[in-house]
């Protein structure tokens, strides 16, 4: 999907009045992952972490989602 395009639905959902759902939270955490890049942190080390943790939030809200529909998100089997 073009970033572009993943910006403009996630403003449009995010605009909207109720809660958020697990697919735009993680969508979120997705875009503030990509603006790391563009930012200069005072301390550059921080960046990998706060990445690392905004990759993790996103995908804890998209198991509890999942868990709650019956379905687990668990790594892939290594080929």
């Amino acid at each position: 999907m073009d970033p572009s395009d993943l910006r403009a639905e996630l403003a449009e959902r995010l605009a909207n009045s109720t809660p958020i759902d697990a697919e735009t939270f993680n969508a979120a955490c997705f875009m503030l992952t990509r603006a790391l890049e563009q930012l200069e942190l005072s301390v550059p080390d921080a960046a990998p972490l706060v990445r690392r943790l905004l990759r993790v939030a996103g995908r804890v809200v998209i198991d509890e989602a999942l868990r709650a529909l019956g379905y687990e998100a668990r790594p892939a089997e290594p080929a």
